[in-house]
Protein backbone atom coordinates (compact mmCIF):
# COMPACT_ATOMS: atom_id res chain seq x y z
CA UNK A 1 0.00 0.00 0.00
CA UNK A 2 3.03 2.53 0.27
CA UNK A 3 2.92 3.06 -3.34
CA UNK A 4 -0.68 3.77 -3.23
CA UNK A 5 -0.54 6.39 -0.11
CA UNK A 6 1.51 8.34 -1.70
CA UNK A 7 -0.69 8.59 -4.40
CA UNK A 8 -3.20 11.53 -3.52
CA UNK A 9 -4.70 11.83 -6.80
CA UNK A 10 -5.49 8.15 -7.43
CA UNK A 11 -9.10 8.16 -7.51
CA UNK A 12 -9.23 4.17 -8.67
CA UNK A 13 -7.03 0.69 -8.22
CA UNK A 14 -6.60 -2.02 -10.50
CA UNK A 15 -5.70 -5.70 -8.83
CA UNK A 16 -3.57 -8.33 -10.45
CA UNK A 17 -2.82 -11.15 -8.27
CA UNK A 18 -0.67 -13.65 -10.38
CA UNK A 19 -0.32 -17.31 -8.31
CA UNK A 20 -0.33 -20.90 -9.26
CA UNK A 21 -1.54 -21.80 -6.15
CA UNK A 22 -4.57 -23.61 -4.86
CA UNK A 23 -6.85 -22.48 -1.55
CA UNK A 24 -7.93 -24.71 1.04
CA UNK A 25 -10.76 -26.79 -0.14
CA UNK A 26 -10.43 -25.32 -3.73
CA UNK A 27 -11.42 -21.84 -2.69
CA UNK A 28 -9.37 -18.63 -4.19
CA UNK A 29 -5.63 -18.59 -2.94
CA UNK A 30 -5.16 -15.47 -0.22
CA UNK A 31 -8.66 -14.90 -0.26
CA UNK A 32 -8.97 -12.91 2.94
CA UNK A 33 -6.02 -10.98 1.82
CA UNK A 34 -7.21 -9.89 -0.79
CA UNK A 35 -10.87 -9.06 0.40
CA UNK A 36 -8.88 -6.95 2.93
CA UNK A 37 -7.22 -5.04 0.06
CA UNK A 38 -10.00 -4.49 -1.61
CA UNK A 39 -11.30 -3.22 1.83
CA UNK A 40 -8.64 -0.74 2.50
CA UNK A 41 -8.43 0.35 -1.24
CA UNK A 42 -12.13 1.54 -0.49
CA UNK A 43 -11.23 2.85 2.63
CA UNK A 44 -8.74 5.10 1.13
CA UNK A 45 -11.36 6.55 -1.40
CA UNK A 46 -9.35 4.17 -4.23
CA UNK A 47 -11.82 1.16 -5.18
CA UNK A 48 -11.09 -1.73 -7.18
CA UNK A 49 -11.93 -0.33 -11.07
CA UNK A 50 -10.81 -3.84 -12.58
CA UNK A 51 -8.65 -6.85 -11.37
CA UNK A 52 -7.49 -10.01 -12.89
CA UNK A 53 -6.49 -13.47 -10.39
CA UNK A 54 -4.15 -14.49 -13.18
CA UNK A 55 -3.03 -18.15 -13.45
CA UNK A 56 -0.56 -19.98 -16.20
CA UNK A 57 -3.68 -21.40 -17.30
CA UNK A 58 -6.37 -18.96 -16.89
CA UNK A 59 -8.14 -16.01 -15.42
CA UNK A 60 -10.79 -14.73 -13.42
CA UNK A 61 -11.86 -11.58 -11.17
CA UNK A 62 -10.12 -11.76 -7.81
CA UNK A 63 -13.58 -11.91 -5.97
CA UNK A 64 -14.28 -15.30 -8.37
CA UNK A 65 -14.51 -18.66 -6.13
CA UNK A 66 -13.47 -21.66 -8.71
CA UNK A 67 -16.81 -23.44 -8.45
CA UNK A 68 -18.87 -19.89 -9.63
CA UNK A 69 -17.29 -18.69 -12.79
CA UNK A 70 -15.89 -20.08 -15.84
CA UNK A 71 -12.41 -19.86 -16.71
CA UNK A 72 -11.52 -17.15 -19.31
CA UNK A 73 -8.15 -17.73 -21.14
CA UNK A 74 -5.34 -15.58 -20.15
CA UNK A 75 -5.11 -13.57 -23.27
CA UNK A 76 -8.50 -12.53 -22.41
CA UNK A 77 -6.57 -9.49 -20.35
CA UNK A 78 -5.52 -7.92 -23.23
CA UNK A 79 -9.13 -7.11 -24.11
CA UNK A 80 -9.91 -5.78 -20.21
CA UNK A 81 -9.86 -2.08 -18.74
CA UNK A 82 -6.99 -2.79 -16.54
CA UNK A 83 -4.70 -3.79 -19.31
CA UNK A 84 -5.69 -0.82 -21.53
CA UNK A 85 -4.48 1.22 -18.94
CA UNK A 86 -1.21 0.06 -18.24
CA UNK A 87 -0.43 -0.23 -21.75
CA UNK A 88 -1.60 3.70 -21.98
CA UNK A 89 0.92 4.65 -19.17
CA UNK A 90 3.71 2.38 -20.30
CA UNK A 91 3.29 -0.21 -17.19
CA UNK A 92 2.56 -3.31 -19.33
CA UNK A 93 5.04 -6.39 -18.67
CA UNK A 94 5.21 -6.39 -22.70
CA UNK A 95 6.97 -2.88 -22.95
CA UNK A 96 10.10 -3.61 -20.85
CA UNK A 97 13.25 -3.35 -22.90
CA UNK A 98 15.40 -5.65 -22.38
CA UNK A 99 18.81 -4.54 -23.44
CA UNK A 100 20.67 -5.99 -26.34
CA UNK A 101 23.41 -7.60 -26.46
CA UNK A 102 27.16 -6.41 -26.67
CA UNK A 103 27.76 -6.32 -30.65
CA UNK A 104 31.51 -5.05 -30.14
CA UNK A 105 34.92 -6.72 -31.19
CA UNK A 106 37.24 -8.28 -28.51
CA UNK A 107 39.46 -5.08 -28.34
CA UNK A 108 36.30 -2.89 -26.88
CA UNK A 109 36.90 -4.02 -22.99
CA UNK A 110 40.82 -2.17 -23.14
CA UNK A 111 39.13 0.68 -25.79
CA UNK A 112 36.67 1.68 -23.04
CA UNK A 113 39.05 1.28 -19.80
CA UNK A 114 41.65 3.87 -21.87
CA UNK A 115 38.90 6.36 -22.20
CA UNK A 116 37.73 6.37 -18.59
CA UNK A 117 38.85 10.27 -17.26
CA UNK A 118 41.39 10.21 -14.63
CA UNK A 119 40.34 13.17 -13.31
CA UNK A 120 38.59 16.67 -13.27
CA UNK A 121 36.67 19.13 -14.18
CA UNK A 122 38.30 19.82 -17.60
CA UNK A 123 37.26 15.87 -18.12
CA UNK A 124 33.91 16.11 -16.77
CA UNK A 125 33.39 19.20 -19.15
CA UNK A 126 34.75 17.77 -21.86
CA UNK A 127 32.55 14.45 -21.05
CA UNK A 128 29.50 16.77 -20.26
CA UNK A 129 29.69 18.52 -23.67
CA UNK A 130 30.13 15.18 -25.44
CA UNK A 131 26.76 13.81 -23.36
CA UNK A 132 24.98 16.64 -24.66
CA UNK A 133 25.78 16.74 -28.09
CA UNK A 134 24.45 12.85 -28.12
CA UNK A 135 21.11 14.09 -26.48
CA UNK A 136 20.74 16.60 -28.91
CA UNK A 137 21.51 14.97 -32.08
CA UNK A 138 21.35 11.24 -31.29
CA UNK A 139 22.63 10.22 -34.83
CA UNK A 140 26.10 11.77 -34.02
CA UNK A 141 26.91 9.09 -31.85
CA UNK A 142 29.24 6.87 -33.41
CA UNK A 143 31.12 3.86 -32.70
CA UNK A 144 34.34 5.58 -31.14
CA UNK A 145 32.15 8.30 -29.41
CA UNK A 146 29.95 5.60 -27.67
CA UNK A 147 33.04 4.45 -26.24
CA UNK A 148 34.33 7.74 -24.96
CA UNK A 149 30.75 7.91 -23.14
CA UNK A 150 31.12 4.42 -21.82
CA UNK A 151 34.16 5.25 -20.64
CA UNK A 152 33.04 8.59 -19.00
CA UNK A 153 30.62 6.62 -17.24
CA UNK A 154 32.86 4.33 -15.62
CA UNK A 155 34.27 7.16 -13.67
CA UNK A 156 31.79 7.44 -10.60
CA UNK A 157 31.43 11.14 -10.23
CA UNK A 158 31.39 12.49 -13.76
CA UNK A 159 28.88 9.37 -14.46
CA UNK A 160 26.90 11.33 -11.31
CA UNK A 161 26.97 14.18 -13.33
CA UNK A 162 26.28 12.68 -16.99
CA UNK A 163 23.13 11.49 -15.26
CA UNK A 164 21.87 15.04 -13.78
CA UNK A 165 22.88 16.22 -16.83
CA UNK A 166 19.72 14.49 -18.29
CA UNK A 167 17.42 16.91 -16.55
CA UNK A 168 17.77 20.33 -17.84
CA UNK A 169 15.61 22.01 -15.17
CA UNK A 170 17.85 19.89 -11.92
CA UNK A 171 18.49 22.32 -8.68
CA UNK A 172 22.36 22.26 -7.69
CA UNK A 173 21.69 19.67 -4.39
CA UNK A 174 22.10 15.70 -6.15
CA UNK A 175 20.32 14.22 -3.80
CA UNK A 176 17.05 16.57 -4.98
CA UNK A 177 18.12 15.65 -8.65
CA UNK A 178 18.10 11.66 -7.31
CA UNK A 179 15.40 11.75 -5.95
CA UNK A 180 12.92 13.68 -8.68
CA UNK A 181 12.70 16.51 -6.67
CA UNK A 182 12.27 19.23 -9.31
CA UNK A 183 11.08 22.77 -9.77
CA UNK A 184 9.06 21.91 -13.03
CA UNK A 185 8.06 19.50 -15.35
CA UNK A 186 11.01 17.40 -16.75
CA UNK A 187 12.07 17.46 -20.63
CA UNK A 188 10.31 13.90 -20.84
CA UNK A 189 11.33 13.44 -24.93
CA UNK A 190 15.22 14.75 -23.27
CA UNK A 191 14.44 11.57 -20.97
CA UNK A 192 13.30 9.45 -23.34
CA UNK A 193 16.39 10.06 -25.52
CA UNK A 194 18.93 9.53 -22.88
CA UNK A 195 17.28 6.08 -22.65
CA UNK A 196 17.76 5.60 -26.33
CA UNK A 197 21.15 6.62 -26.04
CA UNK A 198 21.86 4.63 -23.31
CA UNK A 199 20.67 1.38 -25.00
CA UNK A 200 22.83 1.86 -28.07
CA UNK A 201 25.88 2.72 -25.64
CA UNK A 202 25.23 -0.89 -23.98
CA UNK A 203 25.14 -2.31 -27.74
CA UNK A 204 28.95 -0.73 -27.63
CA UNK A 205 29.88 -2.20 -23.66
CA UNK A 206 30.57 -5.49 -22.89
CA UNK A 207 29.50 -7.07 -19.67
CA UNK A 208 31.34 -5.81 -16.34
CA UNK A 209 30.72 -2.51 -17.82
CA UNK A 210 27.28 -1.78 -18.51
CA UNK A 211 26.02 -1.47 -15.06
CA UNK A 212 26.30 2.15 -14.96
CA UNK A 213 24.15 2.66 -18.42
CA UNK A 214 21.06 -0.02 -16.47
CA UNK A 215 21.48 2.43 -13.53
CA UNK A 216 21.21 5.49 -15.69
CA UNK A 217 18.17 3.33 -17.56
CA UNK A 218 16.43 2.51 -14.10
CA UNK A 219 16.72 5.31 -12.16
CA UNK A 220 14.62 7.13 -15.52
CA UNK A 221 12.49 4.80 -15.40
CA UNK A 222 11.88 5.33 -11.53
CA UNK A 223 11.08 8.72 -12.19
CA UNK A 224 8.99 8.33 -14.99
CA UNK A 225 7.06 6.09 -12.06
CA UNK A 226 7.82 3.01 -13.45
CA UNK A 227 9.46 1.17 -10.15
CA UNK A 228 8.51 -2.28 -11.23
CA UNK A 229 10.81 -2.00 -14.61
CA UNK A 230 13.71 0.05 -12.60
CA UNK A 231 13.88 -2.63 -10.47
CA UNK A 232 14.60 -4.71 -13.18
CA UNK A 233 17.33 -2.75 -14.54
CA UNK A 234 18.68 -2.09 -11.51
CA UNK A 235 18.98 -5.93 -11.05
CA UNK A 236 20.66 -6.09 -14.13
CA UNK A 237 23.37 -3.66 -13.40
CA UNK A 238 24.38 -5.84 -10.10
CA UNK A 239 24.37 -9.21 -12.02
CA UNK A 240 26.77 -7.57 -14.68
CA UNK A 241 28.56 -5.96 -11.45
CA UNK A 242 28.39 -7.72 -8.00
CA UNK A 243 27.60 -5.23 -5.07
CA UNK A 244 27.83 -2.30 -7.83
CA UNK A 245 26.95 0.45 -4.82
CA UNK A 246 25.12 3.11 -6.86
CA UNK A 247 22.93 0.12 -8.68
CA UNK A 248 22.31 -0.65 -4.42
CA UNK A 249 21.27 2.48 -3.42
CA UNK A 250 18.85 2.96 -6.75
CA UNK A 251 17.48 -0.52 -5.78
CA UNK A 252 16.78 0.40 -1.77
CA UNK A 253 14.36 3.55 -3.46
CA UNK A 254 12.42 0.55 -4.94
CA UNK A 255 12.74 -1.55 -2.08
CA UNK A 256 11.21 0.64 0.51
CA UNK A 257 8.49 1.91 -1.50
CA UNK A 258 9.67 5.62 -2.54
CA UNK A 259 7.71 7.23 -5.27
CA UNK A 260 9.85 9.84 -6.98
CA UNK A 261 8.44 13.56 -6.29
CA UNK A 262 7.96 14.34 -10.01
CA UNK A 263 5.58 10.97 -10.57
CA UNK A 264 3.25 12.39 -7.89
CA UNK A 265 1.85 15.27 -9.67
CA UNK A 266 -0.03 15.31 -12.80
CA UNK A 267 1.34 18.19 -14.05
CA UNK A 268 5.42 16.86 -13.85
CA UNK A 269 4.53 13.48 -14.08
CA UNK A 270 5.69 11.32 -17.60
CA UNK A 271 3.11 10.39 -20.01
CA UNK A 272 3.92 8.00 -22.77
CA UNK A 273 4.79 10.07 -26.74
CA UNK A 274 1.00 10.12 -28.31
CA UNK A 275 0.74 6.88 -30.75
CA UNK A 276 0.35 7.61 -34.45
Amino acid sequence: MTYLAARDAAMTAQLVVHSDEIGPEGRRPYGAHIDALIRELSIASMPMRDGWRVTSHHRRTPLCEDKCCPDEPPDAITGSVASASLVYTGSSADTFTAPAPFTGDDGTREAIAACRPDGWPEELENSRAQWAQVLERPATLTARTAQELAGAFQHSTIRDYLMTHVLTNAPDQFTSVMLGVLPARPDWARVDTAQEVAFELMKATPEGQRAPMLCLIGWLEWLKGKSSFAARYFKLAMDDVPGFRLAFLLAELVNRGIVADVALNKATAYAPPART
